[in-house]
Order: structure tokens, then C-alpha cells, then sequence
């Protein structure tokens, strides 16, 4: 390749890498100069927030013709995986669209296109269930519960497989929801009265909320609810629609329908007045984590906000609202009743509920995206800290869970932290010490970390027939090593008292004030859950088996079936610190 063609590919990579907010793609040099390894975090749909992996290779022959992509993860999408036996030839991509060949050839690669436009065009087919076709219109290729669990399956064998050269796995871009006053939604069965609390999902079960409002610009009003949604799981369909036919024509068959939906799969949908019915990917699948998911409607906008499992922080679905709701995108629907349905499907597995919490008077929009005057709650904003906690990441848990499986440990226990779940422990709590002592802690121990990373050790894994728990920076040690501190200690006195030494005692002295306050608290064994047998352990049980496991190491004895790995030595960890409310 000539230099002028190899310094336009090197400008265009930088600029992929560059545009990672709108990119979602990193790439990473290798050994040879015309490859390229490359991970993406597709926004929308199935494959959300996962991480993809695969090769970029540029042929001699470059821009004249273009590029060769080969995507190492299945994503069950036809015309993405084909040609996946191609992997290992450089001279042909693991897809088939257009882009990728030249014009000559019947495609549509032209000599101007860019890398970027390569991925942007790949990005396109991996979040929209129309799928680009290699002769002919574009193909939809839907989501199903069955190929949603499937996809995650083959994304965590490939990033484990090619993760050692991937490297560091970036922050995925997310927009904070912005907090306003918001009405309750309250809902009943169809043709009932009665406000519910728990919606269950049996066999196909529906909830409509009260008739609300649209496009009064004069009197806007907002409406929110938050539904907890850890007891969905693979086998369960998840639907928030909103409609002029509450309960009725969840797919848009009538022309009169106007309808908006997002669902479990990420799937979405849009229907004006005599329109058809338009879908699209929406947001992440809403089964992956234990989240609370907070659905707000305004005269201006439909927005889903999620919350993961311990965390405060309300995290806009999608990074935009599932549509606006203006004249221009549903048309003119002043003074017609709509209503939101939440709609539930068991296709298989155990009977279970999704709970309507108390949204306190608060929903959550995306703020730059809103056309109204609001006003976040002035709760919202002064709400007190409720815990600080450690955030492992996706990289860490990636790896720590590398390291479980190379001691063979709860192989077939389901996985609780992953890539998709990346760990975190809680370091301390509101609930831990009274108001005025947690205040001063928060502030004088935790405050200037807040969002910095931080570093910690891994220095054991203990596991039984019910969990695999990772065991941090384990402060309680022996009686014997606690009674030669305090040996130690004493000596160290005496020696002061005797003038002895002195310049050497205050240097040390010295030292200690200089150090950093310990993060890692000594009163309580920090360990995290990586695994856990089946969704019947209950939460509290892994940390009191760690404790129990370490007190009987220092005995030199376990029980039978459990088992207490020390590490070689500690693995040392990046975590970031943040502070919850």
C-alpha cells in the first residue's frame, strides 16, 4: 500500500475512534500493518450494550475497493454471520451487503466512502430489524425471547475467547434522565376498578393505567410510574404501550389506531391514524439485569428510564425517548384519551409478578430533547447519600470470572457477574452508623474519590454447592497475627517512651499521615456474588458463607463440600468509586 493510502487509513481510523459517542467502536492496532482487531457496543436491540468482536482488514487494493470486515460473534442475523467460515480469509468479509463490495461488482462501495461510513452502515444492520440484503429490499429479521438468550450466549463465548487482544473495554456512552414532578399512572385489570400493586404474569395478562392526555401545551402535565422488574426472566414477554384503545390492538391492525410501544427485546414500534405500523429497536433488552424501570409521559415526550440493580441513577432507555410526542410524530391528538397498557405474556417458565413501586412523585425524561419548561423535583435534587460502592467494571468482572473458571468452580451455577453485569460491592452504608458519623464519612473519607478509579485486591475465592463468592482485600486475620501487631504495637510504645529512635518514629508518622484513609472498612468481610446455584439463595446467604468460611480457615479446617481457594498471590483491580443516593 502506498503511503498516501496508508496515512488516509490511519486518519480514518482515528477518526472511528474519535466518534465513539455516535461510533460505538473502538479499533486496535496489530501486528500487521493492514488488520486491524475492532469491539463495538451496538445501542439498540438484542445486541445492546454487548460487546462485539472482529477484524478489520485493509486489502492493498484500498479505497479503490473496500474494506474486509469479519464479525467473530454470531449475531443470528443472516446476512451478518453467512459467510462466518470466511474468518480467516483476508480477501473476503464475514458479511454480505452491498458496502462491502464495489461498484464494479454490483455494490456500493465507492472510492470516496470512509471506514466510518463502513461502520456506521454495519452499525445500521445490527439495530434495525430490517436487515440489508445482498440482492434485492432489505429483509426484517424480528428478535424472539428464544434467540435473545441464544445471541448473549455466543457474545460472551467470543469476548472470552479473543479478550486478551481486545484489551481495556471502554465506558459504554449513557445520558442521565433528567428527574420532574410526575402523577402517579395507577393500574387496573381490564374492566375492573381496583388500583393494583402487583402485576402478574400468568398466562397472557394485560394493565391499563387512567386516561391521560396529550399535546396541551397551555396545562402540560406528567405522568410516571416505576415497575420493578426483577422477576422477569427469558421466558416472560415485557410490553409498555401507549394508545388511543387501551387493552386493544397492541399491533396496529385498525387504521384508526395510534399507537407507541418498546418491549422486552428491545423491540419497538410506531403507528399514526391510518398509517402502518413501523418498527424499530429501542433501548436494551429490559430481562438482563434486576432493573427498575421508570416510564414517564409528557405533552412533549414517551421516555423509559432504567435503573440497575444498585444504583441510584436513572439512566435515559435508549438515549432518546421512545418518540416524541408532537403533532408531527402521532398528528393532531388534543383532547383524544390515551392510556398506557403494560402488557405481559408467560411463554414459558415459573408464574411470577412485577411490582409498581412508589414512583414519589417523579418521572425522568431526557432533558435536551424536551420542548416544555420543567422543574426537577426539589427532593430529587437534595436527596442524602445512601451508600458508596465499588464498581468492578466489565473488564475486571471479565477477567475475574477467568479466573473462577480456571479453578473449575460452579461451572454450571448461573452467572451473576459478567460482561453484561459487571460487579460492584457496596463499601458502606447509611444504614451502617447513625446520621451525623455517615455524613462525615461520606465527606472526609469518600468524597474527594467520588468517580476516581481506585485500586483493590482479589485474595481469595470461596465456593460451596449454592454460590462462588470472591473475597477483597480481606482485612481479619488470626488471633495469632492480630496478638504480634499488637506485640508490635506495644514495643513501638516503649521505645517512644525511652526517647528512642525518635527521628525514625516521626518519619514514620509522617508517612502514615500522608497515606491515603483506608476505603476498605475492617469491621466487615467484603466479598462479591460472581455465582449463584439458581434464583432460590437467598441474598444474605453468600456473604455470611464467606464468613464463615474465612473463620474457619484461620482454624485450618473446612467443611466438607465447601471449598477456599488463597491466591498465589492478590490480584490487583481498577474499580471506580462512586457515591449513590
Amino acid at each position: 500500500m502506498a503511503m498516501k493510502e496508508l496515512l488516509r487509513v490511519h486518519r480514518e481510523i482515528r477518526d472511528v475512534n474519535d466518534d465513539f459517542h455516535s461510533l460505538r467502536t473502538v479499533l486496535k492496532e496489530t501486528d500487521h500493518k493492514s488488520k486491524w482487531n475492532f469491539i463495538m457496543f451496538p445501542n439498540d436491540g438484542a445486541l445492546s450494550h454487548l460487546p462485539l468482536i472482529g477484524e478489520l482488514v485493509i486489502p492493498d487494493t484500498y479505497p479503490i475497493n473496500p474494506p474486509v470486515l469479519h464479525l467473530f460473534t454470531k449475531t443470528l442475523r443472516m446476512n451478518v454471520d453467512v459467510y462466518q467460515h470466511r474468518r480467516r480469509d483476508d480477501t473476503q468479509s464475514t458479511m454480505c451487503f452491498d458496502i462491502l463490495r464495489p461498484k464494479v461488482y454490483g455494490g456500493t462501495w465507492q472510492p470516496e466512502y470512509t471506514i466510518s461510513c463502513l461502520f456506521a452502515s454495519l452499525m445500521q444492520a445490527l439495530v434495525t430489524p430490517m436487515v440489508p440484503q445482498d440482492y434485492g429490499g432489505d429483509k426484517p429479521e424480528f428478535v424472539t425471547m428464544g434467540k435473545l438468550e441464544e445471541v448473549k450466549g455466543h457474545v460472551e463465548k467470543t469476548y472470552r475467547a479473543h479478550k486478551d487482544h481486545i484489551g481495556h473495554l471502554p465506558t459504554i456512552p449513557t445520558i442521565l434522565a433528567t428527574p420532574i414532578p410526575a402523577q402517579p399512572l395507577v393500574f387496573s385489570r381490564p374492566g375492573k376498578e381496583e388500583t393494583l400493586k402487583s402485576l402478574d404474569f400468568v398466562k397472557e395478562d394485560m394493565y391499563i393505567s387512567q386516561a391521560i392526555h396529550l399535546q396541551d401545551f397551555e396545562r402540560p402535565q406528567f405522568w410516571s410510574t416505576l415497575l420493578d422488574l426483577r422477576n422477569l426472566h427469558p421466558g416472560v414477554v415485557f410490553s409498555a404501550i401507549l394508545s388511543n384503545k387501551p387493552g386493544a390492538d397492541l399491533v396496529g391492525r385498525k387504521s384508526d389506531t395510534i399507537l407507541l410501544r418498546n418491549g422486552v427485546t428491545g423491540t419497538a414500534a410506531k403507528k399514526r391514524e391510518n398509517l402502518p405500523m413501523v418498527w424499530f429497536y429501542h433501548g436494551k433488552p429490559l430481562n438482563d439485569q434486576n432493573l427498575s424501570l421508570s416510564i414517564t409521559i409528557t405533552n412533549d415526550q414517551f421516555t423509559m428510564a432504567y435503573k440497575a440493580e444498585g444504583s441510584e441513577k436513572f439512566l435515559v432507555h435508549g438515549d432518546t425517548p421512545i418518540s416524541k410526542l408532537g403533532e408531527a410524530q402521532i398528528g393532531n391528538v388534543k383532547g383524544l384519551p390515551f392510556y398506557l397498557t403494560i402488557y405481559l405474556k408467560r411463554k414459558s417458565g415459573d408464574e411470577g409478578f412485577i411490582s409498581v413501586l412508589d414512583q414519589e412523585e417523579t418521572g425522568y425524561i431526557h432533558a435536551n430533547l424536551t420542548t416544555l419548561t420543567v422543574h426537577q423535583p426539589s427532593k430529587a435534587t437534595s436527596r442524602p447519600v445512601n451508600s458508596v460502592r465499588l464498581n468492578l467494571g466489565s473488564e475486571q468482572t471479565a477477567r475475574l470470572q477467568g479466573v473462577i473458571d480456571v479453578y473449575g468452580l460452579g461451572l454450571d451455577f448461573k452467572v451473576q457477574k459478567g460482561i453484561m453485569k459487571p460487579a460492584y460491592l457496596t463499601l458502606a452504608s447509611a444504614d451502617d452508623m447513625p446520621e451525623n458519623e455517615w455524613s462525615e464519612t461520606v465527606q472526609d473519607v469518600y468524597g474527594h474519590l467520588r468517580d476516581k478509579p481506585v485500586e483493590a485486591e482479589v485474595t481469595a475465592i470461596a465456593a460451596d454447592k449454592y454460590c462462588v463468592v470472591l473475597i477483597l482485600n480481606n482485612h481479619r486475620r488470626s488471633e495469632k497475627a492480630n496478638q504480634k501487631e499488637e506485640d508490635a504495637n506495644e514495643k513501638e510504645e516503649e521505645e517512644k517512651e525511652k526517647g528512642e529512635e525518635k527521628k525514625e518514629g516521626e518519619e514514620v508518622n509522617e508517612r502514615k499521615d500522608k497515606e491515603e484513609p483506608n476505603l476498605l472498612p475492617k469491621h466487615r468481610l467484603l466479598c462479591v456474588t460472581m455465582r449463584l446455584r439458581d434464583e432460590s439463595i437467598k441474598p444474605n446467604y453468600p456473604a455470611s458463607f464467606a464468613e464463615r468460611v474465612i473463620e474457619e480457615h484461620t482454624k485450618d479446617w473446612v467443611n466438607v463440600g465447601d471449598t477456599y481457594v488463597q491466591l498465589p498471590q492478590p490480584i490487583k483491580i481498577t474499580c471506580h468509586l462512586d457515591i449513590e443516593r
